[in-house]
């Protein structure tokens, strides 16, 4: 079962709060849960004015990057865009593409296969540059570690901007500029930018220096990657995820995007973080996953309404696919789990088989890692080489132990929580030695537990319209500003447990007071909430709190977290 950990109210500091900004106390302690003390970085988080936007220019390699995409202009040279395959790079591809068609250039974009070149610049982004005869390439969501392919491109005489927000290595290509917050000497004050926040950035620096700002039109583009890529919605990223979603629900959104929207049956009043992450992101990196993310990138550009149609069926239909190669694979992968692992010594679960579609293994990875709460890392193999991805847990940092493996891979890069990673096959026992004995040395007991954070413990009765709107306030949730969860005590049903489509539990709950429908997706099968819900005469349940619309009523859902046994004279 879940370990449970309940923030511990801070009773004085919700007055203070309180008394600043006239919110109730749970408000009050779910801006203290998330870091808000302050009372400027608090109105800037509820206000989210786009006036407290950085100034671009402070970011290292800002002002290189703006003089030589201006000198581009100027002598009208080719400029290729290389872009990446997921929603960010894609996003990213499309935000720039935009905005230097604006200032008279005619960019070119390339986009490299997943399956057949891999991450990041390559040789085949070399030879396309070369081929078109470009002057300069400028790198979006990716480029921080591309020394040779930088150095092949200056030996052309094509020069190089690097846009990223990856982990930089110890010595960086010798690009024209590099523009990455994380990069030593960067002294911009938002390390947490997507790679579209970063192209977004240079868009702005570009702006201010030829008086153009058309691409405040694109910032859906802006809130889609970022919100896909799992960037924290703080900072920066949230006020312009935020004006991004003003677009998604109004008629500026681009006309793929709208057919996106359409094909995937998301009501247009009903766009959100979850929608954007859960739902149209995906369908995006359908493309990127099991072909060629030039088709996502042509839905982004296109202003051709019939051919947005054709495209976002053809993501649509990608997706359903993907869901079902996916399927498949994570059957396999816990069978070689079963089999393979033995959790006494392996902490970090690195699984390989020569069948595997390098373009899901991220996302079984995830699911694995979600499923065990240990760090994953799935890895294809052909002709002797593996191409791997992994994802980690809160406490197991994967970029750095990758750094220390670096002797066993050819290529690797990321960040804490997700890697990619290519080795050759021989290398793969000395590789799953080595990092079993990086975490065994980092990675306790107690970080093998999943765990379940939980804002506030709570009253059931204390649940209301009132507050369902203020937590609204706080939207966009997503990484770094999670939506709020709430536990309450000693509950029963009202009603019976219904079982949704074989998957979902639904049911009504009460604590005598008050009674709320409450939903558990994907619960039907988990044993322990059946046991707590049937044969308990009272159980707590964690839950996030919204408001559901059907059929013009509005009522309150709670949509369960976790559901466990009461136990008597709990504190």
């Amino acid at each position: 079962m879940k370990k449970w950990n309940v923030c511990q109210p801070d009773i004085a500091l919700q007055k203070y709060l309180g008394d600043n900004f006239s919110i109730s106390p749970i408000i009050s302690q779910l801006l203290i849960n998330r870091g808000m003390t302050d009372i400027d970085k608090i109105r800037s988080f509820l206000d989210t004015n786009p006036s407290e936007l950085y100034n671009p220019f402070l970011m290292k390699g800002m002002s290189e990057a703006v003089s030589r995409i201006r000198k581009a202009l100027d002598k009208k040279e080719k400029i290729l865009i290389h872009g990446d395959y997921d929603v960010d790079g894609v996003t990213a591809t499309a935000l720039l593409f935009f905005t230097l068609r604006e200032f008279g250039a005619e960019p070119v974009y390339f986009i490299p296969d997943r399956l057949t070149e891999g991450y990041g610049l390559g040789a085949n982004g070399v030879e396309e540059a070369v081929r078109i005869k470009a002057g300069l390439v400028i790198t979006v969501d990716c480029g921080i570690s591309s020394h040779e392919e930088v150095d092949a491109l200056n030996k052309q005489g094509i020069d190089v901007i690097i846009t990223d927000h990856h982990e930089p290595p110890r010595v960086l290509p010798d690009a024209r500029a590099t523009i990455n917050p994380h990069q030593k000497g960067c002294a911009y004050p938002d390390k947490n930018l997507s790679g579209v926040s970063i192209a977004f950035k240079l868009c702005e620096a570009l702006s201010f220096e030829l008086h153009n700002k058309s691409f405040w039109k694109r910032m859906d583009l802006v809130a889609l990657g970022t919100i896909s890529d799992i960037a924290p919605i703080l900072g920066e990223n949230r006020i312009l995820v935020k004006e991004g979603l003003k677009l998604f629900k109004n008629s500026g959104s681009n006309k793929g995007i709208k057919a996106l929207i359409e094909v995937s049956g998301i009501k247009k009043d009903k766009i959100g973080a979850f929608e954007i992450g859960f739902i149209l992101g995906p369908r995006i990196n359908a493309a990127g996953r099991l072909g060629s993310a030039g088709t996502a990138v042509e839905l982004l550009l296109t202003d051709n309404d019939k051919r947005a149609q054709e495209l976002a069926k053809k993501l649509n239909e990608l997706n359903h696919e993907r869901q079902r190669i996916e399927k498949s694979t994570l059957k396999e992968a816990i069978s070689k789990i079963e089999k393979d692992i033995n959790f006494k010594y392996h902490k970090v679960i690195v699984l390989h088989n020569e069948d595997w579609h390098t373009g899901v293994i991220g996302i079984v990875a995830s699911r694995i890692t979600d499923r065990f709460n240990r760090p994953a890392i799935l890895i294809s193999t052909k002709d002797g080489i593996g191409r791997g991805s992994g994802r980690s847990i809160e406490n197991f940092h994967l970029f750095e132990a990758l750094t220390s493996c670096e002797g066993f891979l050819k290529e690797y890069g990321g960040h804490q929580y997700a890697c990619g990673l290519t080795i050759l096959e021989e290398n793969l026992p000395g590789f799953i030695k080595l990092i079993n004995e990086l975490a065994a040395d980092t990675i306790t007991a107690e970080d093998l537990v999943q765990s379940l954070s939980i804002d506030i413990d709570i009253e059931l009765s204390l649940i209301d319209y009132k507050l369902a709107e203020d937590i609204a306030m706080l939207e966009p949730f997503g990484e770094g500003n999670p939506e709020p969860v709430f536990c309450s005590r000693g509950l029963k049903l009202s009603r019976p447990v219904r079982i949704l489509k074989g998957e979902h539990i639904k049911f009504q709950v009460t604590d005598g007071n008050k009674n709320f429908e409450a939903i558990g997706f994907g619960m039907a099968k988990d044993g322990d909430i059946e046991l707590a819900l049937r044969n308990y005469p009272a159980f707590d349940m964690a839950y996030t709190v919204s408001i559901n619309s059907w059929l013009g009523v509005n009522t309150i859902q709670l949509k369960i977290e976790d559901v466990r046994p009461s136990v008597p004279c709990r504190p």
